[in-house]
């Protein structure tokens, strides 16, 4: 019996001449019908449903092999069975489960159960096995009675997370500006709260669709708001991990035919149990024969179906460009009914966000240098927003640090590295 795990692997989308992976296919195919092996030896294909079905559909000599009567499909275990092998695992190295433990051991599962490299019992087996080696590093059980010890608790399967000092609420209500769409955002999670609480109760949920569209100008914070989004969404159960992926056309679309749906595919699953951000989406609308951007259209809105709650997509551009974008696709249109406008900063904004960031790094402004920047932003229109706030303050330090080198035996030296004056207003806006 030869078992070939991953064998989808042998036959790699855009493989190059010094790829053997066809050569392997082509020899076991041979070997399995030649006369001097043929009927001596068993072939089991081993691997991911979707992988292996498109491996075995794109190589005929396969195709005949391996019809698709001897075709096994292995369903994954459910809770309850994997809470069955855990026992037998505990068991195996004379230890017990209590009743408390094996709930703990069933929010784990339903943590890990985010995509299909969920690992069954394998999983389960490091669940306990962890739980096991974290009984034994703890001083305080080794002093209990003999079978005490030999019972796994809840305590013994907890993970303990890095929880935020600042909940992604307070995080999102300390924002400068973006007064309404704070608003629209808190009324977003409040109706998915109360449609998780719902469904725990037993009672009719209304289909809660998440997908959303941020539009507005560089700068204006849709990438920030969109990580506290993704964290609101786990805070509130919706989503199992809550981590952000940002991408952009570059990570989806690939330079051959057949490739791009694969790279488009492995992004999405980075970013499952989670919010995939595309940033200057309308890039992926490709105005050229050749281009790649509608097949990764197609893929997004595939994969977006069939992983449903698992997954969020946000969009992010101009507003008249993403307008063409949803267009371009009526699958594509129909599953993003949230719009967040994100408009630019006020003057006093921009300076609010200067006078913050400039702090976070124990850094003030004098009144003269507040003046001369309220004045020269009401003046010109400088573009980039919190970016543009930012980067000014970055130039101003350094102006500052430039402007102050030159005193560096002054005992002022230490006060006067605190401040940002005028002059280090008008250095850094000539360089910008």
């Amino acid at each position: 019996m030869l078992f070939i795990d991953e064998a989808y692997s042998l036959k790699r989308e855009g493989q190059s001449g010094n790829d053997y992976g066809q050569a392997a296919i082509d020899t076991l195919v041979s070997l399995m019908t030649g006369s001097e092996y043929g009927g001596k030896f068993a072939v089991i294909l081993a691997g991911y449903p979707e992988e292996m079905r498109t491996f075995i559909d794109s190589n005929p000599g396969l195709r005949s092999r391996f019809p698709q009567s001897n075709a096994i499909h292995l369903p994954n275990y459910s809770n309850d069975e994997l809470i069955r092998i855990a026992e037998m695992v505990a068991s195996g190295n004379d230890y017990i489960l209590t009743e408390d433990a094996k709930i703990e051991i069933n929010h784990r599962l339903d943590l890990e159960r985010v995509d299909d490299t969920f690992g069954n019992a394998r999983t389960v087996h490091n669940i306990v096995l962890e739980a096991i080696f974290k009984k034994g590093a703890n001083k305080r059980a080794k002093e209990e009675d003999i079978l005490a010890y030999m019972l796994l608790n809840m305590e013994d399967f907890r993970v303990d997370l890095v929880e935020s000092i600042v909940s992604p609420q307070d995080r999102l209500n300390s924002l400068i500006g973006l007064s309404s769409l704070k608003k629209e955002v808190k009324s977003l999670i409040s109706f998915v709260k109360m449609q998780q609480y719902r469904r725990k109760k037993g009672l009719p949920t209304v289909p809660i669709q998440l997908h959303s569209v941020f539009t507005g100008n560089p700068g204006t914070g849709k990438t920030t708001v969109a990580k506290i989004f993704a964290e609101l969404l786990k805070e509130s159960g919706m989503l199992k991990r809550g981590h952000l992926i940002v991408a952009s056309r570059a990570d989806f679309v690939a330079g051959y035919v057949g490739q791009t749906t694969g790279k488009t595919k492995k992004k999405i699953k980075e970013a499952l149990g989670g919010v995939l951000f595309i940033d200057e989406a309308y890039s992926l609308l490709g105005h050229t024969t050749g281009d790649f951007g509608n097949e990764v259209i197609n893929t997004l809105v595939d994969e977006m179906t069939r992983q449903n709650e698992n997954l969020v997509v946000v969009l992010a551009g101009y507003p008249s460009e993403i307008d063409e974008l949803l267009e371009s696709n009526p699958g594509l249109r129909s599953r993003f009914k949230k719009f967040f406008l994100f408009p630019d900063y006020s003057t006093q904004e921009l300076l609010e966000i200067i006078i913050t960031y400039a702090g976070r790094f124990q850094y003030q402004l004098t009144e003269e240098a507040k003046n001369l920047l309220m004045e020269k932003i009401e003046m010109e229109d400088y573009k980039g927003n919190g970016r543009f706030a930012t980067n000014l303050v970055d130039e101003m330090i350094q102006a500052q640090a430039s402007r102050l080198m030159d005193m560096e035996d002054d005992e002022n030296l230490l006060k006067l590295a605190m401040f940002l004056e005028g002059e280090d207003v008008k250095e850094a806006l000539r360089k910008l």
